[in-house]
């Protein structure tokens, strides 16, 4: 018996994350054509298979009971579910989405991003994949199945949200998903209403902060670049201010900049002190003749 090869190619789950996480970009660069969401539009309507089964994904990933036997009867039901999609349509839907894609985008480096919940989206395809087509390796879809079931049954974090946060969470999770689509924009809108106006400098932090959310190396790597490029700008810049109060603020915001040291990962307070330190460099430039 051969096991399942998974494929992000078929995979509708990552396929619609990938897609998410470009229309974040796309709002970032201020790109017109908004490819990823016209993709998103018409390939994931309400009346598509596509959609359909997105919706069946979106069931294994978030749904959570205590008991495994619940657990393992709502995989079963999900499955059976999945089995009465229209799968010829499907098939075609899922080929055209690919050419799509392929046709607007760098198909490597668009499939390149890592996901966070890889293993349990490829864990849903091969499960399903298992019930659409006989003659897989039994032990390759248990453990396939397993890691639905621990996904489904796993406690929540132990870091509380506020209930406030709570409601936000749940009625994002309720919008249909143009509205979804919208609130990516409402926060670079955000940040564009605290940072006055995102520059080059700003948008390429958030997009290797998006594209690198579990590439904590890579993420690591590019922050460690940009460090002395700030200190190197705000030292140029303390040059040429004769204000002696800024001077001496600007000294100590290079001294806390110079004395960054980076665990495993950048922090959230390394990164909002690397997004204040582009808008003090933004602002002091203005002043300075």
């Amino acid at each position: 018996m051969k096991k399942i090869k998974h494929s992000k190619f078929k995979n509708t789950g990552v396929l619609f994350e990938l897609l998410v996480r470009q229309i974040t970009l796309e709002v970032l660069n201020g790109d017109k054509t908004e490819n990823a969401k016209n993709i998103v539009r018409e390939f994931f309507g309400p009346n598509t298979e596509l959609n359909k089964e997105l919706r069946l994904y979106d069931i294994l990933l978030k749904e959570k009971y205590s008991s495994e036997t619940k657990a393992d009867r709502l995989v079963e039901t999900v499955c059976d579910a999945h089995a009465k999609l229209n799968q010829s349509a499907l098939s075609k839907e899922k080929f055209n989405l690919i050419k799509e894609v392929s046709a607007k985008f760098d198909i490597e480096q668009f499939l390149s991003s890592p996901i966070t919940n890889y293993k349990v989206l490829a864990s849903i395809y091969k499960v399903f994949e298992s019930k659409r087509e006989g003659g897989y390796d039994i032990k390759d879809i248990f453990n396939s199945k397993i890691t639905l079931i621990e996904n489904i049954t796993s406690k929540p974090s132990l870091k509380t949200q506020p209930t406030e946060d709570k409601k936000l969470i749940e009625a994002y999770k309720q919008q249909d998903k143009d509205l979804r689509l919208l609130t990516y924009k409402i926060l670079v809108e955000t940040f564009n209403k605290k940072y006055t106006n995102l520059d080059d400098s700003q948008k390429n932090l958030l997009k290797e902060y998006i594209n690198n959310i579990t590439n904590t190396t890579k993420f690591k790597d590019y922050v460690a670049s940009e460090l002395p490029k700030i200190v190197a700008e705000l030292k140029s810049i303390k040059s040429k201010v004769e204000d002696k109060v800024t001077t001496i603020k600007l000294a100590e915001t290079i001294s806390v900049l110079e004395k960054i040291k980076m665990g495993k990962g950048v922090s959230d307070n390394q990164v909002s002190s690397i997004m204040l330190s582009y808008e003090l460099i933004k602002e002091l430039k203005s002043k300075i003749k």
